[in-house]
């Protein structure tokens, strides 16, 4: 009997072939895997050949973290579904711990697991009454390593798109905790976010630069969405201005972090003229 029907396993792909499958030599080979490619990476689907429980579902375009984790969404059929970023590192036992706390927790939206090196700030908790005192109940968790109760991700919805990259697991959190949805972060199991590991592609700068215009853009736009435009600025205007005096102070000497800082100001001011997510990386 394969006690993991009822999970599948989904990673979005942007040039991350090679992360990915140093995170598969951790899952065992009885769970589905998908692999979202956003990337149309060439050969991608022969570098998992040997992978007979993945497979590869390519993005018509690139539609970023959003728009992966729905397309992912769509072609999960399973009770249950873990989503995680390429860069993520785990303990191979941690999977079997999700599937019996959802088992005793039974009705949820979302399991999270500790994070080894951020703890979540008292805005993320939950005042709500929790049945499960070994559980944090919670409004927000971090968004890579999420497991999820997908009838009840159809009840939230699915991610919103118009957020290409960043705030975007914030964003269906929140969502979810209005709706009254339980989100729980399951504190003896932990997890690792390597960051900055999941794309390979060498020009680091430019995915750097990229990674800060859409960090800046869903600042605003997540705070705007969710609460109102007079307090989205109120939590961006000191970001603008210390940006502004740090593109100034590395002008002359300093390449990469002139250009962050620049990403990080257009992004931002982009946000603020009601411009789309638009930037993409150049890949050369």
């Amino acid at each position: 009997m394969n006690k993991y029907k009822n999970l599948t396993i989904f990673f979005v792909s942007y040039f991350s072939s090679l992360s990915i499958k140093k995170v598969l030599k951790k899952i065992d080979p009885r769970v589905k895997v998908l692999v979202i490619d956003n990337a149309k990476e060439k050969g991608l689907k022969k570098k998992f050949s040997k992978f007979k429980n993945v497979k590869i579902i390519v993005s018509k375009h690139n539609t970023g973290q959003t728009g992966g984790i729905n397309l992912g969404f769509k072609n999960i059929s399973s009770k249950y579904a873990i989503y995680m970023d390429s860069d993520i590192d785990f303990k191979k036992s941690i999977i079997d711990k999700f599937l019996d706390a959802a088992k005793k927790i039974d009705n949820f939206v979302i399991l999270a697991p500790q994070h080894e090196k951020s703890k979540y700030i008292n805005d993320f908790l939950s005042t709500r009454k929790n049945n499960f005192k070994e559980y944090q109940l919670m409004k927000i968790v971090h968004g890579q390593f999420l497991f999820f109760q997908m009838k009840n991700v159809k009840k939230v919805g699915l991610y919103d798109e118009k957020i290409f990259l960043y705030y975007d697991e914030t964003d269906f959190c929140l969502r979810a905790y209005r709706k009254k949805q339980n989100i729980y972060v399951l504190p003896k199991i932990k997890v690792e976010h390597l960051g900055g590991k999941s794309v390979n592609l060498p020009n680091t700068i430019e995915i750097e630069a990229n990674k800060n215009w859409h960090f800046m853009w869903s600042k605003f736009y997540f705070f705007k969405k969710n609460f109102t435009t007079l307090f989205a600025f109120k939590k961006t205007v000191l970001d603008l201005f210390i940006d502004m005096i740090k593109f100034c102070i590395f002008f002359s000497f300093d390449y990469r972090k002139r250009i962050i800082y620049l990403n990080r100001i257009s992004g931002l001011i982009n946000s603020y003229l009601g411009s789309k997510s638009f930037r993409r990386i150049n890949i050369k």
